[in-house]
């Protein structure tokens, strides 16, 4: 069977927190997220369900809008790979005075975990696709 899962930017949500501007589709969740909520509450949440594996990793199609950011944040048991597949925008890895750099699409970023991390645009849009990876998962690499 062939399992397919819309993420386009038609269907996205917006984020919730302090985080202006930044919209989602998730694409892949952890089994676990499963356990929290009936299908039809997640499929309502989520505009359609994720693919759900028994993995601690996530695939998240990411929409910023003009003028949008990410609260710099640092993620205590995950690192990500940050694509950029449209557009172009600014990051910074490693706190207010942490590295800045601006990024488009085909760029790639790494956010280590445990690192603090911001993502903004200034007037164009961004979109890109996040992927979290467990760090207990890349033990073993």
């Amino acid at each position: 069977m062939v399992a397919i899962r819309r993420f386009s930017s038609d269907i996205k949500t917006k984020i919730p927190g302090n985080h202006p501007g930044v919209y989602a589709v998730p694409i892949q969740y952890p089994l676990a997220i499963k356990e929290r909520a009936s299908e039809e509450q997640l499929a309502q949440r989520f505009n359609g369900l994720p693919f759900f594996l028994n993995s601690q990793s996530s695939v998240v199609a990411m929409y910023i809008e003009p003028h949008g950011s990410i609260e710099e944040h640092s993620n205590a048991t995950n690192s990500a790979l940050f694509l950029v597949t449209r557009g172009r925008g600014f990051v910074r890895i490693g706190g207010p005075g942490g590295e800045e750099r601006e990024i488009q699409a085909g760029d790639a970023v790494l956010w280590p975990a445990k690192i603090d991390h911001t993502v903004w645009t200034e007037e164009d849009s961004l979109d890109a696709i996040v992927i979290e990876i467990s760090t207990e998962e890349q033990q073993g690499v």
